[in-house]
C-alpha cells in the first residue's frame, strides 16, 4: 500500500469523509438488524416485557405501546426511514469513492506517462513499445479495480464486519466467543492468497504486455508481413502468446476462486457451532430468548456475509497492489541523460561547436564513438560520410543530448552541453530523420508541431505558429503542391505516421517542420534518401536557402547532397578518418574516393 499512499493523501479529506459515511452506514446497517426484535415481539408475544431490561428491550418496549396494528405502523415508518437513511449514505460514500479512485488514476496514468517523456531514448530502446502500453492501460486498470472492488470494497465490508462485532458483543458476548472461532482461520487463508495472487497477478500482466507488444509489432510492420506471406508465423506466435495469457489467467483466478468457497466452508462450520450453542442456551440453560438469539443469528450472518466478500475484495486489491509495483518501477526509473539543478541559460549559438575526445557505447562491449574531436564554427554546413554503422547519426544524437558521451564532451560557445537545460540546448536544433515521424493529425498541425499545441514557442516567442509561417515553410519544402491537392488542404488528416501520404510526401512535410521551427543548427539525417528525383531537386534548391548563414550536419549517402557542404568529415568505425572539401578528398586515394565509386551517385 506504500505505493498508493502519495496519492491517496491527495484526497485525505474526500478519503476521510467516505470512511466516515462508510461507518454511519455500517452503523445504520446494524441498527437495522435491531429492527427484527420488535417486530417478533409484535408477533409472536403478548405485548410482555424482555427478559432483559437494557436498551434493546426498552426500544422493544416503546414499540409495543398500544396495539399491534399501530406497532405495525411505527415499524413501517421506522424501517423506511431507516433504508432511506442506508441508501443516502451508501450512494454518498460510494459517489465519494468514485471521485477519489478515477482521480487517483487520471494521476497515476498522468505521472506514469509524464515520466515515460522523461526518460532517455536508451530506455526506450531497451524495452518493448507494448510493454509500456500494457504499463498505462492493462496495469493501470488492475489499479482502479483495486481502488473500486478492492480497497473500498475491503474498508466498507471491514467496517461492517466491526459494526456487527460491537452489536454482537451488545447482545451475548458467550455467543460471540462462540462466533469468531473462526476469523484466525480466515486471516490465515487470506494471508496465503494474498501471497498467491501476488505471485500470478504479476505473470498474467506479463503475459498480457507480450500480447501487446505483439499486436504492436505487427501493426507496425504489416507491409513486411504480407510481402512475405508470414501471416501464418505472426498469427501463430499470436496464438502462443495468448495461450501463454489464457494458462496464467486461469491460475490467477483459480486461486482467487478458492477464497470464497472455503471462506464459506469455515463461516458454515462456525455457524453450525453457534446455531448448537444458541439452542442450549433457549432450550435447556432457558439463559435467552429467541428473539434475542434471532437477532443475534441475523447479525452473525451479516457479519460472516462481510467477512465472505473480504476474499474477494482481497482479490481485486493484490492484483492492483501488485499491478501498481509495476507502474512503480517505470516511475523509479532514472533518465540517464539528467539536467543539473541549476542549468546555464542558453538561448543563442555565437561561435563553434566542439567535440573534444568523445566516446560513446551503446553496450560495454563494442564502442561506437572513438575519441572524435571536432570543431564546427557557426554558419559552417559539413556533411558525415562514412559506411553504415560507422557512428554518423550518433554523433547528431550525442549533439541534441539523446545520449551522453562516455567520456570527452561536447561544447557549444566552450560551454558543455551537459550545463545547459535540455529545452534551451533542444529549442537551438532542428532535425529531420530518415524515417519521417508524422502524427495523426492534420498537415497543418503536423507542420506547426508543436507550438500549435501550445508545448513551445516559436523564435518570436509567440505560443501558436501563424498559418503564413506553415504556408512559406510548405513552399521552402515543395510540399506545398501535394498539400493544396488533399480534400480539405492544410486541415486534411495525414493518418497514424502519415500513412495516407507517400514516402516523398511525408519527407517534406518533416522537412517543412524544421523549416518552420528556423532552428539556428539543422540536423539533416538522410533527409532527402526518401525523395524521388523531382522532389530531391526541389527540396535540395530550398535547403540550400534555408543553410544560408546557419549551422548545418548534414549525413547523406547521396553526392548531390554532400558535395557542395563547405567541409565533409569521414567516419568510419566511430573515428575521423578524413576530412576536406569534396574536391579535396577526392584527390586522396582515400575511403571518401571509394564512397564515392560505390555509393556516392
Amino acid at each position: 500500500m506504500k505505493n498508493f499512499a502519495p496519492y491517496l493523501k491527495l484526497h485525505t479529506g474526500k478519503l476521510i469523509l467516505c470512511i466516515i459515511l462508510m461507518f454511519l452506514f455500517a452503523l445504520v446497517s446494524t441498527f437495522s438488524l435491531s429492527l427484527l426484535s420488535p417486530f417478533l415481539h409484535a408477533i409472536f408475544y403478548d405485548n410482555s416485557f424482555p427478559l432483559s431490561n437494557d436498551l434493546l428491550a426498552r426500544f422493544n418496549d416503546w414499540f409495543l405501546q398500544g396495539s399491534k396494528v399501530q406497532a405495525f405502523m411505527k415499524l413501517q415508518i421506522i424501517l423506511v426511514s431507516v433504508f432511506l437513511i442506508k441508501g443516502i449514505l451508501g450512494y454518498l460514500h460510494q459517489y465519494l469513492g468514485v471521485s477519489i479512485e478515477e482521480n487517483i488514476m487520471k494521476k497515476v496514468r498522468d505521472d506514469t506517462y509524464s515520466h515515460l517523456h522523461t526518460l532517455s531514448l536508451d530506455y526506450f530502446h531497451h524495452t518493448q513499445s507494448g510493454v509500456l502500453v500494457s504499463r498505462v492501460t492493462n496495469d493501470i486498470s488492475m489499479v482502479k479495480g483495486a481502488m473500486k472492488d478492492g480497497l473500498f470494497n475491503f474498508l466498507k465490508h471491514l467496517l461492517l464486519t466491526l459494526a456487527y462485532l460491537g452489536f454482537a458483543l451488545y447482545l451475548n458476548w458467550r455467543l460471540l466467543l462462540v462466533s469468531i472461532i473462526t476469523f484466525p482461520v480466515l486471516g490465515w487463508l487470506l494471508n496465503k492468497l494474498a501471497k498467491k495472487l501476488r505471485e500470478k497477478s504479476d505473470k498474467v500482466q506479463e503475459d498480457m504486455a507480450k500480447i501487446t507488444s505483439t499486436i504492436g509489432e505487427s501493426i507496425g510492420g504489416i507491409k513486411i508481413i504480407k510481402a512475405f506471406t508470414a501471416e501464418k508465423f505472426e498469427i501463430n506466435k499470436f496464438f502462443k502468446t495468448t495461450y501463454s495469457y489464457l494458462k496464467s489467467a486461469i491460475r490467477f483466478e483459480r486461486v482467487g476462486l478458492i477464497g470464497v468457497p472455503a471462506s464459506e466452508l469455515v463461516i458454515t462450520i462456525g455457524v453450525c457451532i453457534l446455531l448448537s450453542y444458541g439452542g442450549y442456551q433457549i432450550f435447556v440453560a432457558h439463559t435467552l430468548s429467541a428473539d434475542r438469539f434471532l437477532v443475534f443469528l441475523a447479525c452473525a450472518l451479516s457479519m460472516m456475509q462481510s467477512l465472505n466478500q473480504l476474499p474477494k475484495a482481497n482479490v481485486y486489491l493484490q492484483r492492483g497492489l501488485q499491478a501498481m509495483t509495476r507502474v512503480k518501477r517505470i516511475l523509479d526509473t532514472k533518465p540517464t541523460v539528467q539536467e543539473i539543478a541549476h542549468p546555464i541559460p542558453f538561448k543563442s549559438f555565437e561561435k563553434e561547436i566542439a567535440f573534444k575526445e568523445v566516446h560513446f557505447s551503446y553496450d560495454p562491449s563494442r564502442e561506437v564513438i572513438c575519441g572524435v574531436t571536432l570543431h564546427i564554427k557557426k554558419g559552417e554546413n559539413i556533411a558525415l560520410v562514412g559506411p553504415s554503422g560507422a557512428g554518423k547519426s550518433t554523433l547528431t544524437d550525442l549533439l541534441a543530448r539523446f545520449y551522453d558521451p562516455s567520456y570527452g564532451s561536447i561544447e557549444i560557445d566552450g560551454v558543455n552541453i551537459k550545463e545547459v537545460s535540455l529545452e534551451d540546448l533542444r529549442s537551438l536544433i532542428g532535425l529531420v530523420t530518415q524515417e519521417p515521424i508524422l502524427f495523426d493529425d492534420t498537415a497543418f498541425n503536423n507542420i506547426a508541431y508543436p507550438s500549435r499545441y501550445g508545448l513551445g514557442t516559436g523564435r518570436d516567442g509567440t505560443p501558436d505558429t501563424q498559418p503564413d509561417v506553415v504556408y512559406r515553410a510548405a513552399k521552402l519544402a515543395y510540399a506545398n503542391e501535394f498539400i493544396e491537392k488533399l480534400p480539405k488542404g492544410y486541415d486534411s488528416m495525414i493518418g497514424e505516421r502519415g500513412v495516407s501520404l507517400s514516402g516523398g510526401e511525408r519527407q517534406r512535410i518533416a522537412i517543412a517542420r524544421a523549416f518552420c521551427k528556423n532552428p539556428e543548427i539543422l540536423i539533416f539525417d538522410e533527409a532527402t534518401s526518401h525523395l524521388d528525383p523531382e522532389s530531391e531537386s526541389k527540396v535540395h534548391s530550398a535547403m540550400e536557402k534555408l543553410l544560408e548563414g546557419r549551422t548545418a550536419i548534414v549525413i547523406a549517402h547521396r553526392l548531390s547532397t554532400v558535395r557542395d557542404r563547405d567541409r565533409i568529415i569521414v567516419i568510419d568505425e566511430g573515428k575521423i578518418v578524413e576530412e576536406g572539401t569534396h574536391s579535396e578528398l577526392l584527390e586522396n586515394e582515400g575511403l571518401y574516393k571509394n564512397l564515392v565509386k560505390i555509393s556516392l551517385s
